[in-house]
């Protein structure tokens, strides 16, 4: 329980850390806001295209129903793509072997430097949900609370476990130059193209369908546009899965999110742990070395 609470102090002083940074450039504020907003305006103006269609099952007008996508973009942005940067800034600054000779977990600093873009693109979230309520007519009901948090709970952990086997390859793979494949192919490849940020994945062939089974935007998506957005159907099928298991689909996103969580996170933190270990015995921890 001690050794608990001393990496939680831990994760709180580098977090602490990392909050005064960011606020210390008080423009990083309103480019935040701004950026939110013009991102929200964007879909606004692209929704005046698609005119009054309801979006399938999802029953609703498209701001509504992009701005859950742009959500479960920035989180997934921040827990998918953040880990690899953090290590890479962690090696050359020369620190992670000073990290690694204290009490300190494997996963406390690379935890606790994350914070900076938790507070950067987890309230960003609240910021498309006020901006499209607000300003461009989004409207959102709660129907399901249950599933919607443990659909938040979910795909924060499975994402953050795609994003630590993203991380793990800085030292596994030795990818220290530049940017590394497994995030861009996943990030801004397989989940841009077929998630579902910017529209049903229905409309999509089938064998790019089936592609999107295998990520978890995809049923997160699902999930909250079926549990907040007013009108969509909580009984009609619309995804592979669905078809296949004949229970609730708010269900099948759930169990699938679950079984995606418990399978990406312990092979995430796997991975990471092997990296370390493997750049230790090697003496490659650092640039220094």
């Amino acid at each position: 329980m001690n050794s608990m609470t001393n990496q939680l102090r831990a994760i709180w002083a580098f977090s602490k850390r990392e909050m005064i940074i960011w606020t210390s450039y008080r423009v990083n504020i309103w480019t935040w806001i701004i950026d939110v907003f013009i991102n929200t305006s964007i879909f606004f103006l692209i929704s005046l295209l698609v005119g009054h269609h309801t979006m399938g099952v999802y029953g609703t007008n498209y701001v509504s129903f992009v701005v859950i996508g742009l959500s479960i973009y920035y989180i997934s942005y921040t827990n998918l793509g953040d880990p690899f940067p953090r290590v890479a800034r962690i090696y050359w600054n020369g620190t992670m072997d000073l990290y690694m000779l204290s009490p300190l977990s494997y996963f406390t600093p690379i935890i606790g430097v994350m914070f900076r873009s938790v507070i950067d693109d987890y309230p960003r979230v609240g910021l498309a949900f006020l901006f499209g309520w607000l300003f461009f007519g989004a409207t959102f009901a709660f129907k399901a609370p249950i599933y919607v948090l443990l659909g938040v709970i979910f795909i924060g952990f499975s994402t953050f476990g795609i994003g630590m086997i993203s991380a793990s390859s800085f030292y596994l793979l030795n990818f220290k130059r530049g940017s590394e494949p497994i995030s861009f192919i996943l990030q801004d490849v397989i989940i841009a193209l077929v998630g579902g940020y910017y529209y049903p994945i229905n409309i999509l062939p089938m064998y790019l369908q089936i592609l999107a089974s295998f990520i978890p935007h995809t049923y997160a998506l699902d999930l909250f546009r079926r549990a907040l957005l007013p009108g969509a159907s909580l009984t009609k099928p619309v995804l592979p899965l669905q078809y296949v298991l004949k229970i609730s689909p708010l269900a099948v996103d759930t169990l699938a999110l679950a079984v995606m969580t418990f399978t990406f996170l312990p092979l995430g933190l796997y991975l990471y742990y092997a990296g370390i270990q493997k750049a230790r015995k090697e003496g490659t921890l650092t640039r220094w070395q």
